[in-house]
């Protein structure tokens, strides 16, 4: 596999962000979805739950960036299914 610049790679993530928002929009437009609610309840730890210290391990850091993802993708998928 070739390497990849930092660039390539944060398109490449953004692409797939866009895909799954894409998808969980549709999801929630869906009678009786309740997948959106089911995804927010696996948030985990949010910033205000936990101290984490002045310094964060790395369970936690990976934790935390996990559910921030995690939240913006949410915030995505409602914006694109409030557009219609």
């Amino acid at each position: 596999m070739t390497q990849q610049s930092p660039q390539q790679l944060e398109g490449r993530l953004n692409a797939q962000r866009e895909v799954l928002a894409l998808l969980l929009a549709w999801a929630m437009r869906q009678p009786d979805s309740e997948f959106a609610d089911a995804l927010a309840a696996q948030l985990g730890v949010q910033d205000h739950e936990e101290d984490p210290g002045v310094i964060a391990d790395t369970a936690f850091a990976i934790e935390a960036a996990a559910a921030r993802e995690t939240q913006l993708l949410l915030e995505r998928a409602r914006a694109l299914r409030d557009r219609g």
